[in-house]
């Protein structure tokens, strides 16, 4: 996934779209893995499920996947504050 290209967000939560686009596999992949709890989730009243951001982090460390890009940077590093 491209840098410039933001995942959309809402209240530090990421659509399956957005998860399987970074991991690289299909909606279909993601939707297998919250049904069996490899991979934390709520439901919205819609039926589509958004992913915490601090769930999403700890999937990829538990599974050895690169953490990367702009989605989990914290504040002081988006404002130069790290160096």
């Amino acid at each position: 996934m491209r840098q410039s290209k933001r995942m959309r967000q809402s209240k530090n939560r990421v659509a399956v779209k957005d998860v399987a686009d970074y991991c690289l596999v299909s909606r279909v992949t993601i939707r297998r893995w919250i049904r069996s709890g490899k991979l934390s989730a709520i439901r919205l009243p819609s039926g589509h499920y958004r992913i915490s951001i601090v769930d999403f982090r700890d999937f990829l460390k538990r599974n050895d996947i690169p953490i990367r890009g702009a989605l989990f940077e914290s504040k002081s590093e988006k404002k130069g504050g790290k160096q």
